[in-house]
């Protein structure tokens, strides 16, 4: 299979080289330093990237990068008969705009933390003075340079409010945190129903993990949150098609609760995915892309996985390094201070280990 992978991300460069590794593919890539044929084209540039997909007999496409995902990739390549994983305009909106993703998710009763937005600055102060700490502070667009800040003062939230708004946010969501487990579930999907591939655990973006997971509470996250996301979006004619993260937050008492959605694997996730699950990747991404997914599948938790796989996957400048330290694994979901004494309070650890998890971090 000729296969096309457009992106400058990590998840770019591990996804060639994952399939470069596989004889019967031929892959080209906008990636510099890669396993697969550079192409020196910008990845930005949709027409031309067609336009060498037609040319050198393009089998699949796949668009990698978040940042990509506004360039009508889907409408110019499938309007040329060219097979692209990519989800269209309108299914993105679910994962670029908080506001239309979080009013989504309360409108279907998915549950999700108590939140509200804001279009100018002094509302949003005032809503941050009386609300309970620590808070959430997001931009309502996905932004390589503004994400999610966790306010533990009045004075922090403030602070990052006036920050967003002073570099042309729109709006600015405020939310309450959710102490637990963080964890991203993705599936594929093919418009009309959802194939759970694997999960993955991860603190502050830096850490990955893949862990043990039962059955109970993967099907309470099917249940849930994936199936009414993917039947409410289709019977509101958006058919999702591509790979869909659903960021989650899993609380002491067992609750669930949808943050946010990505439409496709992060980077810090990607490597620890593909290692962990026997699939045909591009066979997986072709028959999504052309509406038989689910044909191949008994039931939405019919992708094999290895289950005995632990995998961790650490991002430092861009870099994977396998193999982090028992202690981030166990600090991974405290995302601030006090939380973090809470968790390593919780595991019953020794004074010694505890002052080694603060070091890891920098507190």
């Amino acid at each position: 299979m000729r296969i096309l992978i457009i992106g400058s991300s990590k998840a770019a460069e591990v996804l060639t080289n994952f399939l470069s590794e596989d004889e019967n593919h031929l892959v080209f890539t906008t990636k510099e330093g890669t396993d697969g044929n550079f192409v020196n084209i910008n990845q930005n540039d949709t027409d031309e990237l067609k336009e060498f997909a037609l040319a050198n007999e393009i089998n699949l496409t796949v668009v990698t990068d978040t940042a990509l995902f506004d360039k009508n990739y889907h409408e110019i390549f499938t309007a040329s008969g060219l097979a692209i994983l990519i989800p269209d305009n309108e299914a993105l909106k679910i994962t670029s705009s908080k506001s239309f993703s979080k009013k989504f998710i309360y409108k279907n009763k998915i549950k999700t933390p108590r939140f509200a937005f804001f279009e100018k600055p002094i509302p949003a102060i005032e809503h941050a003075r009386n609300s309970p700490y620590p808070i959430v502070i997001k931009p309502d667009e996905h932004s390589a340079t503004e994400t999610a800040y966790i306010a533990e003062t009045f004075g922090n939230a403030k602070n990052y409010i006036e920050k967003l708004f002073q570099t042309d946010n729109k709006k600015v969501l405020i939310e309450d945190y959710i102490y637990g487990k963080e964890m991203t579930f993705y599936i594929i999907s093919d418009g009309f129903g959802a194939i759970m591939i694997d999960y993955c655990l991860n603190y502050q973006n830096e850490l990955s993990a893949k862990l043990t997971c039962d059955n109970k509470l993967e099907e309470k996250v099917y249940n849930e949150i994936i199936f009414p996301t993917i039947s409410n979006l289709a019977s509101n004619g958006i058919e999702y098609t591509g790979i869909l993260g659903f960021d989650t937050i899993v609380a002491p008492n067992g609750e669930i609760y949808l943050i946010e959605y990505n439409p496709f694997f992060k980077d810090i996730d990607i490597e620890t995915i593909l290692k962990s699950v026997d699939i045909n990747w591009a066979k997986l991404f072709m028959d999504t892309i052309v509406g038989t997914l689910q044909d191949n599948f008994e039931s939405p938790f019919s992708i094999k996985r290895d289950n005995d796989f632990w995998g961790a996957f650490r991002l430092e400048n861009g870099n994977g390094t396998d193999e982090p330290k028992s202690e981030e694994i166990i600090v991974q979901n405290a995302k601030t201070l006090n939380l973090l004494k809470t968790k390593l309070s919780e595991e019953g650890l020794k004074q010694s280990m505890l002052d080694e998890a603060f070091k890891l971090w920098n507190l």
